[in-house]
């Protein structure tokens, strides 16, 4: 298979996904209020029964729309906005990714006024053509960081305690502690947001590195951000997370960056 086709069949899996109503009013319900269980998620469509809500929701997880995790006897629904984003970058260039930003800022404010985040927690999951050893160096190398990562290089020993930071043009961007280090399966840190002035006076909030085989070849990176502060510009700017998992997965596929470093910008 052509990486053409697997993107066709990937983008048909998703429109496939979103084509049915229940199936978009289950992904606005997280994108409310992520983590949700099926319990919870089963009052959004009163009318359809529990086995039918498990349906849908399994149609989701195998567009990889969303990703479950489970605690305790629950199983937790969370958004993942990573193939929404890759539908995004295939079809739009960063000049139109600009102009249609300010157009939904603008509708948003006329129509909802300003939003807080409302979301304790926030999980990302991309499937990458890879070895766990590979995305462990992707994750943690600045040969690789400097073509997905906005154009960062990564500073740290990865050690259990250790401080670790992210720098771009030499500036701090981000800034934390290795609080768990399990090289090539979980990398856990706190997470201070260095990159402007608004997150720059955030708590800091933890980020979490999964990586699980998924298959022969394929590896499973999940990403969790959680203990952020509600309504904090850090919490709302994470969503850029979706932007780099994409691009290190066609990094560590195709050997090419996603995008140029110029056409990025921090979010």
């Amino acid at each position: 298979m052509t990486k053409t086709s697997h993107n066709s069949d990937v983008d048909d899996a998703v429109f496939r996904a979103l084509a049915h109503p229940a199936r978009r009013r289950l992904l606005d319900q997280l994108f409310a209020k992520d983590g949700l269980s099926l319990g919870q998620l089963e009052t959004t469509i009163p009318e359809m029964t529990r086995f039918g809500v498990m349906k849908h929701l399994r149609v989701l997880e195998e567009a990889a729309l969303i990703t479950t995790r489970r605690a305790g006897r629950e199983r937790h629904h969370y958004l993942n906005a990573v193939p929404i984003r890759e539908i995004h970058d295939r079809w739009l260039d960063r000049y139109r990714t600009r102009a249609a930003a300010v157009l939904l800022d603008l509708k948003t404010t006329l129509e909802e006024g300003d939003m807080t985040a409302s979301a304790p927690a926030s999980v990302f999951t991309v499937f990458v053509k890879s070895t766990p050893g590979e995305v462990w160096r992707a994750i943690t190398e600045s040969e690789f960081t400097l073509q997905y990562y906005y154009a960062s290089t990564v500073e740290s020993d990865w050690q259990q305690g250790s401080p670790y930071r992210y720098l771009i043009s030499g500036s701090e961007a981000i800034v934390g502690e290795v609080l768990e280090a399990d090289p090539p399966r979980r990398l856990a840190m706190t997470f201070d947001a260095r990159w402007d002035e608004n997150v720059a006076g955030d708590a800091p909030s933890r980020m979490t590195w999964e990586i699980a085989d998924a298959g022969p070849g394929v590896v499973r990176l999940t990403v969790v951000h959680d203990d952020l502060m509600l309504g904090s510009a850090t919490a709302e700017q994470i969503g850029g997370m979706a932007y780099i998992l994409s691009g290190l997965k066609t990094l560590l596929e195709t050997g090419r960056p996603l995008m140029a470093p110029e056409g990025a910008a921090v979010a």
